[in-house]
């Protein structure tokens, strides 16, 4: 039989024929072979020795220590060792013994058969083979368990820390975003706001468009870059219309000739086109080019109806038609209800009212519903006087403080209750700014120049 181990067996005896027989019989299995004649000398072997003793056999009858307690002494020196008692007597005292606190693996008699006595120990250290393998992988096994359970909270770690560089670096980028978000519309409002220097009239209705229109649709649940889009739109829906002749543009559709209809039925095409350069205002331009299409399909250039409109142009159109109608209606109060018979028929004197602005809102809004479903989204129309009735009752219900002061007391973070403008009528700065430094300081320079007043109107409270 071939061992994986190069063996050591310890014999004692105090026999030396015996030792001698011993001796012979396992040398010839190649084991390396120690002796002792004592169980003293025998444990005096095995704690000096720095490699270990697979097999232990030892005589009983021994004077001054037997087998049976040396063997006990040496379970613990070698523990894992196998032990086998050699005895010549029948004694069963002894041999329980030797059971019991020596924990032996095998008694034997003497004389014994050397066959049977190899046999018996060849398959007690294929044992000790086994059990030492076993030691061996449980060991291995262990100190592998412990160098995964470290490697995975090692890598545990990596994780979280790669995790949270992943969140603040994702965090980052989402804030990078938002900011070049803001200020790509800031920059068409700036651009808006250099439309209304240029055309103050013009330039305030896109305002208003833009304003109302984003705010309709917050109200039916778009998401806020839908709503970036149609405030975009609302400021730029009419930039195809630039550079046609002034006149044509205080016309009413229904007034313009042929030829100057066609001009003006371009603009959405014109507009769409301008836009066409600047990637991220595709979307913009599909709202821009069908913001006159009408809801049964009447409409221009398309002819797209229903739901093949982009929300945000049915939202244009609508709240685009309040606010012409409401920018080139009548103020006068006869005047009003003259104009409101032309497009309600006689239906339009049930309306009792004495405010001008009143009396003109709730006209209009009747010429909405009238033509919802043929030129409006009905949603849009519910949505845009659900907005313009709540909006009434909120100005009703407040009523903003306000205070005019000079322009050398003004300081940062006045918000302005009236808008100002150039001499020549054009826009400066917007109702509802909220004065800086930098802003301040411009206003007071153009004041010395004689071209702004020097009175402005704050909001208080």
């Amino acid at each position: 039989m071939t061992f994986h181990f190069e063996h050591r067996v310890l014999l004692v005896d105090d026999e030396p024929s015996i030792m001698r027989s011993l001796e012979r019989l396992f040398r010839k299995e190649k084991f390396h072979v120690l002796t002792a004649s004592s169980g003293p000398e025998g444990l005096d072997i095995l704690s000096g020795s720095d490699s270990p003793v697979s097999l232990i056999i030892s005589d009983q009858r021994m004077p001054g220590m037997t087998g049976a307690q040396f063997l006990e002494k040496a379970r613990i020196l070698e523990p894992d060792a196998i032990r086998f008692l050699l005895t010549g007597y029948s004694d069963v005292k002894d041999i329980l013994d030797a059971v019991n606190k020596g924990e032996i693996h095998r008694y034997l008699t003497k004389p014994w058969n050397d066959d049977d006595l190899l046999l018996q120990v060849r398959s007690a250290l294929e044992t000790y083979e086994l059990k030492a393998d076993n030691r061996r992988l449980n060991d291995l096994t262990i100190r592998q368990n412990a160098e995964l359970t470290e490697l995975n909270q090692g890598l545990e770690k990596k994780i979280r820390e790669r995790t949270l560089e992943i969140l603040v670096k994702s965090q980052a980028l989402e804030e990078a975003n938002a900011s070049l978000e803001r200020g790509f519309v800031d920059t068409i409002r700036l651009l808006s706001s250099l439309v209304e220097t240029l055309n103050p009239k013009l330039g305030s209705y896109l305002s208003f468009v833009a304003q109302l229109a984003k705010q309709i649709g917050l109200g039916m649940g778009l998401d806020k870059q839908q709503q970036d889009e149609i405030e975009i739109a609302g400021l730029l829906h009419d930039i195809g219309l630039l550079g046609l002749p002034k006149m044509l543009l205080e016309k009413d559709s229904e007034e313009m000739v042929e030829v100057e209809l066609k001009l003006f039925k371009q603009h959405p095409v014109i507009g769409q086109i301008c836009l066409q350069p600047v990637e991220r205002l595709d979307a913009v331009g599909a709202i821009v080019f069908s913001h006159h299409e009408n809801y049964d399909g009447s409409g221009f250039p398309g002819g797209l109806r229903g739901d093949s409109i982009p929300i945000g142009a049915r939202i244009i159109h609508a709240v685009a038609d309040y606010a012409t109608y409401l920018r080139k209606w009548p103020k006068n109060i006869n005047d009003i209800r003259q104009q409101a018979v032309k497009y309600l028929g006689h239906s339009a004197k049930n309306i009792i009212t004495d405010d001008p602005q009143i009396l003109t809102s709730e006209i209009i809004k009747q010429i909405l519903f009238k033509q919802s479903r043929r030129k409006y989204d009905p949603d849009v129309v519910n949505k845009l006087t659900q907005i313009l009735q709540e909006d009434l009752e909120k100005n009703t219900k407040t009523v903003e403080k306000t205070i005019s002061i000079t322009l050398s007391f003004l300081k940062p973070g006045m918000r302005l209750a009236q808008e100002i403008r150039v001499q020549d009528g054009r826009l400066l700065l917007a109702r509802g700014s909220v004065l800086n430094a930098a802003m301040i300081s411009a206003i007071q320079k153009l004041a010395e120049t004689i071209l702004i007043d020097e009175r402005v109107e704050i909001s208080v409270g």
